[in-house]
C-alpha cells in the first residue's frame, strides 16, 4: 500500500485542528487549563511541518507536473504540432 504526502499532509491538518479543538472542549468542560495560544502555537506547529508538501502541490497545479497529457491545469502546451 503507498501512502501518498497529499494523505498525510490533510491527516496534518485534521491532527491540527482536533489539538486545536479538544484543547478548546477541555478548556469549556473545566476539565484541563490549557492557554489557546499555546494549542493554536501547536495545531500551527504540527501543519506548518508539512507546509513543504502543500506549497509543492500547488506549484505542481500551477506549472503543471507529471501529467502526460500536455496539459497543465487547463492550459494547453505548445510544442511543434500546434505552433
Amino acid at each position: 500500500m503507498e501512502i501518498k504526502m497529499k494523505t498525510v499532509s490533510n491527516l496534518a491538518a485534521a491532527l491540527a485542528l482536533c489539538v486545536v479543538l479538544v484543547s478548546f472542549i477541555l478548556n469549556a468542560a473545566g476539565l484541563a487549563r490549557i492557554d489557546m495560544t499555546d494549542a493554536l502555537k501547536a495545531g500551527g506547529f504540527v501543519k506548518a511541518v508539512f507546509l513543504p508538501v502543500d506549497v509543492s502541490l500547488w506549484i505542481m497545479n500551477i506549472f503543471g507536473g507529471k501529467s502526460g497529457s500536455g496539459t497543465a491545469a487547463g492550459i494547453a502546451l505548445r510544442d511543434e504540432n500546434n505552433a
